[in-house]
């Protein structure tokens, strides 16, 4: 074999490769971030959001909501066993409460028909960015991870529900979509001061405060006035027992007038 040949061969050795090597070991992003706690339910959530369709832009809207609710209840049952901060624990349980409160209110309004896939793909771009921010969101504790995953989760509801009032939605569907955008930019709020390190309860106090206002004491009745007490009336003249003596009809009469019975 000639040197050139050999060179051939080694070179044509060398492109072939091991068969142990694999040829490109770079990981997809979502396979990197698949690890933690909290991705099995994210995945799922982000699997059961794509698969919901419904009638119309609001009626998917409301079949999307549901499973993304389904979600964050999932991974506020998971902290809940990851000896969460108090403040955290809190916040989970409440999620599970409002939202799991919420799914029911949405099934009722999800409506039977024939799906419109042309309306699931508005929103997409709003499912693919609340996915990839909850995947790659993290923390130093349990704690501070689901913040950092629950606020992009509330944020992506924001967007969805601002897509749909934008596509059509009206009566008690549209309501339930205003409802829903002002909770979760609440919730928004509510996660950014926690993640400041600002504590829950200072944030519950302040919405129950303003919510709730203080009832108002209603005034002491005014007393009545007192009553003047009546004027004593006079009181009748007795009689008397003797009668008054009759006065002397003419006390200067002279006594010999009075023998010519002249008084």
């Amino acid at each position: 074999m000639t040197g050139i040949g050999a060179l051939a061969l080694l070179a044509s050795l060398g492109a072939c490769g091991s068969p142990e090597q694999p040829a490109d070991d770079t990981a997809p992003a979502n396979e990197m971030t698949m690890d933690g706690p909290y991705a099995k339910p994210e995945m799922a959530m982000d699997k059961a959001m794509k698969a919901a369709v419904g009638v119309n832009a609001a009626d998917t809207w409301v079949k999307k909501m549901i499973a993304h609710h389904d979600g964050a209840i999932d991974m506020s049952r998971i902290v809940l066993g990851l000896q969460p901060t108090a403040d955290v624990a809190k916040m989970a349980q409440m999620t599970i409460d409002n939202q799991g409160a919420e799914i029911e209110a949405l099934k009722a309004l999800a409506r039977n028909g024939t799906a419109d896939p042309e309306s699931a793909r508005l929103y997409e771009a709003a499912m693919t960015e609340m996915h990839s921010e909850m995947m790659g969101a993290s923390g130093a504790t349990p704690s501070e991870t689901y913040l950092a995953k629950m606020l992009a989760h509330h944020r992506g509801a924001v967007a969805m529900s601002d897509i749909a009032l934008a596509n059509g939605a009206s009566g008690a569907v549209r309501a339930q979509i205003v409802e829903t955008r002002s909770e979760q930019l609440k919730e928004v709020g509510m996660v950014e001061a926690m993640l400041r390190g600002k504590p829950m309860a200072m944030q519950a106090q302040a919405k129950s405060e303003t919510s709730a206002p203080a009832a108002t004491a209603k005034p002491a009745a005014p007393k009545a006035a007192d009553a003047k007490p009546a004027p004593a009336k006079a009181a009748a003249p007795k009689p008397s027992a003797e009668p008054a003596a009759e006065p002397d009809a003419s006390p200067t009469c002279a006594p010999e007038h009075r023998e010519a019975g002249h008084c």
